[in-house]
C-alpha cells in the first residue's frame, strides 16, 4: 500500500512544535521597548536589596552610615549622594551628568529609555531607606511602592511590604 501524505500523529506534533515557536518568538518582535522597563525594574530591585543588606549587616549606629536610596527629581537616577548625610537628598555635583559616578547601588537612566520613577505615586526627590531589622524608612516607613513609568508600557511597580520584603508586582 503506498500512502501519501502524513498521519494524524506527525500532524499533530507539528501544530504543537509550532505552537511552541510562536509563543516563544513571536514577543521577540514587538522590539526593545517591552524589556526595558522590566530591565530597569530588576535593576532597581537588586539595588534596594543590596542596600537592606547593608543596613541589616552594619548595625552599628554609631558608624554614621545611612543605608538609602535616593531618587533624583531632576534626572532618572537613583543612589546615594552621600553616605554620611542621611538628610541629603540632591546629587551635588558640578555637571550632574558626566561628574556622577555611582556605587553598587546607584543608576543613572539613559534618556532615550524615558523612564521615571516615583514613590507612591508622588514626584521625586524621596529616599527609601532601611533600619538594622531591614524594615524600610524615611518615605517608605508603612511600606511603599515605587513605579517605573516608560511611556510605551503599562507601570512596572516595586512593593516594599512594611517588614521589609522587596518584590515585583505585576497586575493582572
Amino acid at each position: 500500500m503506498n500512502n501519501k501524505g502524513f498521519s494524524l500523529i506527525e500532524l499533530i506534533v507539528v501544530i504543537i512544535l509550532i505552537g511552541i515557536l510562536a509563543v516563544s518568538v513571536a514577543p521577540k518582535f514587538d522590539g526593545t521597548s517591552s524589556y526595558e522597563a522590566h530591565t530597569h525594574r530588576a535593576q532597581l530591585i537588586s539595588a534596594l536589596r543590596l542596600t537592606q543588606q547593608r543596613a541589616m549587616q552594619q548595625t552599628n549606629s554609631s558608624d554614621g552610615y545611612c543605608h538609602q536610596i535616593v531618587f533624583d527629581k531632576d534626572y532618572p537616577r537613583y543612589g546615594v549622594p552621600d553616605r554620611t548625610d542621611c538628610d541629603n537628598i540632591t546629587f551635588d555635583t558640578p555637571n550632574p551628568i558626566e561628574d556622577w559616578i555611582p556605587d553598587a547601588t546607584g543608576h543613572l537612566v539613559d534618556s532615550r529609555y524615558q523612564i521615571t520613577f516615583n514613590i507612591d505615586g508622588n514626584v521625586n526627590p524621596k529616599k527609601v531607606g532601611f533600619d538594622w531589622m531591614g524594615r524600610p524608612t524615611f518615605n517608605c516607613d508603612d511600606g511603599c511602592e515605587i513605579n517605573i513609568i516608560h511611556p510605551s508600557e503599562q507601570n512596572l511597580t516595586i512593593t516594599i511590604e512594611p517588614e521589609g520584603y522587596i518584590h515585583a508586582f505585576d497586575s493582572p
